[in-house]
């Protein structure tokens, strides 16, 4: 089958979660299928990855994101019913771009990644359509509006009431949607019941990411990072993602503020890395902490996965399924994390993770983990039998084409 891919970003390198969704998916789809990929540059480096991208896209074309003429065109359509999000990405060459691929040849489906790039498509007759919605990004901005307390809250109160309409609208142009749980779905289909709506999960890479088998060299010597304590007695606690990303901001910052001190008081020892690119300068201020390591952007995260006593993932926002979670429960790193935090994953509460939803409860869960390394380790091994079972992706993809075929 001839499939047009439209990534919002460069799959490659596939470092954060739209990114590793897309590229994975392009990978394994490309095994047995002809992919020809759109996608939008944001740098340099998104551009140097076409090379690699060319080695399994029977296709790979690009349009350079401006950020400049983004925020103008958000600026102009402010008053719009639309999404600003919307108006942000939208770009009359990328429009050009994708008329020119559909015109010259003859897909047999479009694969749409998130409603930004889905607007391309959403008038488009006569070829089979899917939009990937990955999660509810109206979902998403309710649980930030209740959160935020800066000046952008009305901002994102308003965007909510605005992608929640949206997001049903343009799901009625496509064949099928996607999404990467079943509460995202039933999110959904509770706006509209006549949504059709498959679930696809987020995976992980099992070889790249595995218990002990870090390839080649520490991005930085961590153990110069740690407090000097003796390999055996070392506890360092581990949260990874895009540290701009309101979600992963508000989880770091609420830990710190309202767990981590409880668990100092009983060892005082303990670090707690945040690892991950682009922190704001809010994050960067936890650094000033006693015991707080923030590392910014790292090549590798796996070192950090493999020092890490216990993953931590206080989540109070966001939606969809955490792939820090898959990739701490592939590495063998036993996780603590919020009911929001492991909505959408298939685990055993308790068996396979654990979740604690207020700041007492999660810093004793944590403290349990420190205390009993036996119980540590009997989490970590069935965190990594759940990822093995239900979030590869060769079997994820699979299902993906079981939707290709339904339309």
């Amino acid at each position: 089958m001839r499939i047009l891919f439209l990534s919002l970003r460069s799959p490659y390198p596939p470092q954060r979660g739209d990114r590793i969704r897309s590229y994975h998916f392009i990978k394994q789809l490309s095994k047995r299928h002809d992919v020809t990929l759109v996608f939008f540059a944001e740098s340099d480096t998104d551009i140097e990855g076409v090379e690699h991208l060319s080695t399994f896209c029977e296709r790979v074309e690009w349009v350079r994101f401006r950020p400049a003429f983004a925020s103008m065109n958000t600026a102009i359509h402010c008053l719009s019913r639309l999404p600003l999000q919307v108006h942000y990405w939208y770009s009359p060459q990328m429009q050009r771009k994708i008329n020119q691929l559909l015109a010259a040849e003859n897909f047999e489906l479009i694969h749409a990644q998130l409603f930004r790039m889905g607007q391309y498509v959403a008038h488009t007759k006569g070829t089979a359509k899917v939009l990937d919605l990955c999660d509810s990004l109206a979902l998403n901005l309710r649980r930030r509006a209740d959160l935020d307390r800066t000046p952008k809250r009305f901002l994102v109160k308003l965007e909510e009431k605005r992608v929640r309409r949206y997001e049903i609208d343009i799901m009625k142009a496509f064949d099928r949607g996607t999404v990467v749980a079943n509460f995202d779905r039933d999110y959904l289909l509770n706006q509209d019941e006549t949504l059709n709506l498959s679930v696809v999960p987020m995976g992980v890479d099992l070889k790249y990411f595995h218990p002990h088998q870090v390839n080649g060299k520490k991005s930085v010597d961590i153990d110069q990072l740690t407090p000097t304590v003796a390999e055996d007695q070392a506890i360092n606690l581990l949260f990874t993602g895009t540290m701009n990303y309101f979600p992963n901001a508000d989880a770091v910052i609420y830990f710190c503020n309202s767990i981590f001190p409880l668990i100092q008081k009983r060892h005082p020892d303990t670090t707690f890395f945040i690892v991950g690119n682009h922190p704001t300068e809010q994050v960067r201020r936890l650094a000033a902490r006693k015991g707080v390591v923030v590392t910014g952007y790292v090549p590798d995260v796996r070192p950090y996965f493999d020092k890490a006593s216990i993953f931590v993932a206080p989540l109070r926002a966001g939606s969809g399924i955490q792939t820090k979670n898959l990739e701490a429960m592939a590495m063998g790193t036993p996780i603590v994390t919020t009911s929001i935090g492991a909505m959408g994953m298939e685990a055993e509460i308790d068996k396979e993770l654990l979740i604690a939803d207020t700041p007492e409860i999660f810093a004793e869960r944590v403290i349990h983990l420190i205390e009993n390394p036996d119980i540590r380790q009997n989490l970590a091994d069935a965190g990594r039998k759940r990822v093995e079972a239900s979030y590869d992706w060769p079997v994820l993809v699979e299902r993906l084409e079981q939707v290709y075929a339904q339309i």
